[in-house]
């Protein structure tokens, strides 16, 4: 059986995924294309946005829309260092 380029082409970029290997990304193409195609487009769209405007805080690197993150931006926190969502999370770190 030959594969269309395009479902070949979604394929590979499944594939770019860590643990998703040939076949993985076969019936997750397989499953968007046969059973879930508003899914699909939805993955695609979040996908596309999050690349377009998902950057690094400048002060800890975290994964944030704005140039500094809401943690590095706010005044009262007292802690400055790179493993700040660790110590935010579990209540470490005062504000």
């Amino acid at each position: 059986m030959q594969t269309s380029p395009l479902l070949t082409q979604l394929m590979e970029a499944l594939r770019c995924l860590p643990g998703v290997g040939p076949k993985s990304a076969q019936r997750m193409a397989f499953t968007l294309l046969q059973r879930d195609r508003s899914g699909g487009m939805r993955l695609a769209q979040a996908l596309t946005r999050a690349m377009a405007e998902i950057g690094h805080c400048a002060d800890c690197r975290t994964f944030t829309e704005q140039e500094v993150c809401n943690i590095c931006a706010n005044p009262r926190r007292q802690e400055k260092r790179p493993d700040l969502r660790g110590g935010e999370s579990c209540g470490h770190l005062r504000h």
